[in-house]
């Protein structure tokens, strides 16, 4: 298993999660920031850098599904620890909105024994979105209109992907997104007639 430049930087994603966690702990609300800001920036680089040097791997899409995930979640329970009261007033969308991301996770550990590293268009906008939400409370204040526009789009994503678990037989990677995979469904099925 060779590492490749792409891959390394979504380490660098992986190992900032710890880091991010001991700031939490320690109360360093500043460092915690530009340290999610570093992680939100590799999650940028790495998935184009794979793209132009031609270093896309399934190594670096399950990395990048690890590293995305531990940087959201430690991101928003940074955010939580440190906006606590932001949070709970919007608890009920929350919890909505972190249950159908776990009923996605839940059916694709059913569908195919492990986590989806789908990598749809809405989920790449969803993280682009929740980290730009999550860095913005982070470095300044909490707002109420962005949370409400984070968490649509991290509706739309969990949806999505909860339907192409279902359409999708097998364990894919780098799905586009659902109209990609309905297009190819058509395109094969006018084929088999």
């Amino acid at each position: 298993m060779m590492l490749n430049l792409p891959n390394i930087i979504t380490l660098v994603r992986i190992i900032c999660a710890p880091i991010m966690w001991w700031l939490i702990w320690t109360g360093e609300r500043e460092w915690f920031a530009w340290v999610l800001t570093l992680a939100f920036t590799t999650d940028l680089v790495d998935g184009q850098l794979a793209r132009r040097l031609k270093k896309e791997t399934r190594l670096g899409s399950v990395l990048d599904s690890y590293g995305d995930t531990l940087t959201i979640l430690t991101g928003l329970a940074g955010s939580w620890v440190f906006e606590k009261m932001h949070f709970l007033a919007h608890w009920e969308l929350l919890v909505t909105v972190l249950s159908l991301h776990l009923i996605q996770l839940l059916l694709c550990l059913w569908r195919y024994g492990r986590p989806s590293s789908f990598h749809t268009y809405s989920a790449k906008v969803g993280a682009l979105v929740i980290g730009c939400f999550l860095i913005y409370t982070m470095m300044f204040s909490f707002s109420d209109l962005f949370f409400y526009v984070t968490m649509v789009f991290l509706i739309l994503d969990a949806f999505e992907e909860s339907v192409l678990v279902f359409l999708l037989p097998e364990w894919k990677n780098d799905v586009k997104g659902l109209y990609w995979v309905l297009k190819s469904r058509s395109i094969h099925n006018q084929k088999a007639e």
